[in-house]
């Protein structure tokens, strides 16, 4: 393993040996994934692809090459051969996928399936019994031992819940001496548990297993956080649960969303927010949000001294009152699954205020750290 041949036969083997075959894709028609995007690619042998053969070239392989490689792999052959999704003429600048094409990334650690829809969508605020199953609440500790839900948050795996930096080292947190330990998954109505709906005619009632309240293992707050700073910028954390939550019909993960996913590309698109914040009922709600141009939204905040930036997403909600938990998740509904598009950060005071959006962390810029600090 000395010299690069032998690294590179050892690599490949390994790929070879490890890696499911991917669904077939046709020459010219499949997507690659590269290291800041997705671009038009053939699926051809490895050793004919010059842009991953480059990689390869330039020991030592990094784990994210690894990952990058075997995500890429398509249509491998009987002979053993390894195919991959290779970038087309123009290698990283090579026609970037449309508004439309972009979607969820994989990786090792994150579950294949995810935000699949299993109920009838609709606009109504009222939402169904195993809707966005991904919906988390955070369960805090006073000093006094009195127990409470102060901030939401969203599972993107069995072992992991993002949520905002604030809920878990904000200023509120830190002065009340309040101590994150549990996040609660499979809730619908917090009066009841298990939590029944009963709907149509004739009448049915569909009933829920129990929420699961799963202990906290590790908090991880993004290190460029800063409690003190009005423009909240890096504002999202990762929680890595103590056991595995059960999925099941009410408790799913979210898909997370393709680097690609830029604040201007998602302007005037109708996402999705939902939560526990409403005084009107007890029972999970949901409402539409409509991103605003970054450009607008910064010179509006500006005049606050309230610097938004191009990781942060703006938000007003088609609604007369406030559904979102802080923290919780901003959801885009592409190509029939739902994306993670952002984490509450902070909004206007009274909510909502007309005029004044709220202001959301968007999560694809935070795709490499989230990625860098998963683990088994």
């Amino acid at each position: 393993m000395g010299v690069y041949s032998g690294r590179l036969t050892a690599v490949v083997v390994v790929w070879a040996v490890t890696l499911s075959a991917a669904a077939a894709q046709r020459k010219g028609d499949c997507l690659s994934l590269i290291r800041n995007g997705r671009v038009m690619g053939q699926c051809i042998p490895v050793r004919e692809c010059e842009y991953f053969m480059g990689i390869l070239s330039a020991p030592p392989v990094s784990q994210s090459d690894r990952n990058l490689l075997r995500d890429n792999q398509c249509n491998r052959q009987q002979n053993g051969d390894i195919n991959v999704c290779c970038p087309i003429q123009g290698g990283a600048d090579a026609g970037l996928v449309s508004r439309d094409s972009l979607g969820a990334l994989t990786h090792p650690l994150l579950p294949r399936e995810c935000g699949g829809v299993k109920w009838q969508r609709s606009n109504d605020t009222e939402t169904k019994i195993n809707e966005y199953p991904w919906l988390a609440l955070i369960e805090y500790t006073k000093p006094s031992q009195e127990k409470l839900h102060a901030c939401g948050g969203v599972l993107i795996s069995e072992r992991y819940v993002l949520t905002a930096a604030h809920c878990a080292s904000g200023k509120a947190i830190s002065s009340g001496g309040w101590q994150m330990r549990a996040v609660r998954l499979g809730e619908w109505d917090t009066l009841t548990n298990p939590d029944c709906q009963v709907s149509g005619a004739p009448i049915k009632t569909e009933c829920a297993p129990p929420y699961q309240d799963v202990l906290i293992e590790e908090i991880i707050v993004h290190p460029d956080y800063n409690k003190d700073s009005l423009s909240q910028t890096y504002d999202i954390a990762m929680i890595r649960l103590k056991d595995a939550v059960q999925l099941n019909n009410y408790v799913q993960p979210i898909c997370l969303p393709n680097q690609q996913l830029h604040a201007d590309e998602l302007e005037d698109l109708v996402t999705e927010v939902g939560g526990w914040k409403a005084t009107s009922s007890s029972r999970l709600r949901k409402s539409e949000v409509i991103i605003e141009s970054i450009e607008a939204c910064q010179k509006q905040y500006a005049a606050q001294n309230i610097h938004i930036m191009a990781s942060q997403l703006c938000g007003s909600a088609k609604t007369n009152e406030c559904h979102g938990n802080s923290g919780g998740p901003l959801m885009l509904f592409k190509n029939n699954v739902y994306l993670l598009g952002g984490l509450l950060s902070f909004g206007p005071v009274p909510c909502p205020s007309t005029g004044w959006p709220d202001i959301y962390t968007r999560v694809a810029s935070y795709i490499e750290w989230i990625h860098s600090n998963l683990k088994a």
